[in-house]
């Protein structure tokens, strides 16, 4: 048997959600894929530090033809044509054109629908078209949570009679799988002090400290988080606790942008931008509260991130953060910042619901794995 994988999305040296998601699939696939199986990775440059380590059924295929754009309709769908593999899974949210019967591809969720405006005319008509062709006529489709799973069947408006024919089991519910993704083992709670006061001063950070990471943009509620933080200082004059806003600006950053600006606490609101992925780990373990009230996501990989370092969390109702925090965050309407603002009060000052809070997240986080996420794919690559 080949299995193909497209490699391209993973092999970047600055990795978001997505990106972070392919890379760590395909490293713990590497550990547990059988020898007799075989595995090519398609990319459009040569694999980049351990991407590039391979195990002996392992191989790498650098798709390096012009041009260079539309890399995945173009270059992969020749190379699928020409060779393919029997089966190809596809991590990110678009598969080429031309495909092997037997394609996977994770769909991680459907945002360009609510929120259009963060995506150009050209990204929001391809990954919605993307999606919708793929839960339709694809083999199978893998998704992280059970809320992109209904995302999908309700926009969509998906029924067995209109799924098409390469159903493997005959309904939408079966060929849509729900793999939940894992998290990184760097973030773990650090109690190393003088270390964790070493990487605030590197960006000029002063604990007590509320961290959110993300996007600067209208998705990511980060306006509401500037909002509910005025809030909180008002009701406190007295407090010293300073706002983090770990991202680059997303869609809406100007709204953000004149958020902080127009804040009377702006000096305590902290934007460092791109923080170094090993420096995370003690932003998080350091922090007071993880702020993450998000307007829309498709799983929330932060939340597991910060709950594993030992941070409380205050998360979105409604949306898969409510699902993958489970009873380990506080969630609130993302829309209503009095209820933010009072949720990050009740975690600054409420000693019995910070510990059990905290408590609660170390015990979730054991249920999610990326070496348990890689089994479960290797699985529903191989049926």
């Amino acid at each position: 048997m080949l299995i193909g994988i497209d490699a391209s999305r993973a092999n970047h040296d600055q990795r978001t959600g997505v990106e972070e998601y392919a890379y760590s699939v395909i490293q713990e696939l590497k550990k547990i894929t059988p020898d007799n199986v075989r595995v090519v990775l398609y990319t459009d440059r040569s694999l980049q530090g351990e991407l590039a380590k391979l195990p002996v059924n392992w191989s790498e295929k650098v798709l390096h033809w012009l041009p260079k754009r539309l890399w995945t309709q173009i270059r992969l769908s020749l190379e699928m044509f020409l060779n393919p593999p029997d089966i190809l899974f596809i991590p990110a949210h678009v598969f080429p054109i031309i495909h092997p019967q037997k394609t996977v591809m994770t769909i991680h969720d459907i945002a360009a629908i609510k929120f259009s405006k963060s995506y150009n005319w050209f990204e929001r008509r391809y990954t919605l078209w993307s999606s919708k062709y793929a839960v339709r006529k694809l083999w199978q489709v893998l998704v992280p949570s059970e809320f992109t799973k209904q995302e999908l069947i309700s926009n969509f408006q998906i029924s067995p009679a209109t799924a098409g024919s390469r159903l493997h089991s005959g309904t939408i519910s079966n060929k849509i799988s729900v793999i939940s993704h894992g998290y990184d083992k760097r973030y773990q709670k650090i109690e190393n002090k003088t270390k964790i006061e070493e990487v605030l001063k590197k960006y000029s950070i002063k604990q007590p400290f509320l961290l959110s990471v993300g996007r600067l943009e209208e998705k990511k509620n980060t306006v509401r988080i500037v909002e509910a933080f005025n809030l909180l200082k008002v009701r406190n004059p007295k407090s010293e606790v300073q706002l983090v806003l770990v991202g680059k600006p997303g869609y809406g950053y100007e709204k953000v942008k004149q958020a902080i600006e127009v804040s009377p606490f702006r000096s305590d609101i902290i934007t460092p931008g791109w923080v170094a992925e090993d420096d995370l780990p003690y932003l998080m373990s350091g922090a007071e509260v993880f702020v993450f009230p998000s307007l829309y996501e498709g799983f929330g990989l932060p939340v597991l991130e910060a709950l594993s370092c030992g941070c409380p969390v205050v998360a979105s109702k409604g949306s898969s953060l409510e699902e993958v925090g489970g009873n380990a965050c506080l969630c609130v309407d993302s829309e209503n910042i009095e209820e933010i603002k009072e949720a990050i009060m009740k975690l600054l000052q409420n000693t019995e619901c910070r510990m059990q809070n905290i408590a609660k997240g170390l015990e979730r986080v054991k249920e999610f794995s990326w070496e348990k996420c890689a089994r479960e794919t290797l699985k529903q690559l191989t049926i």
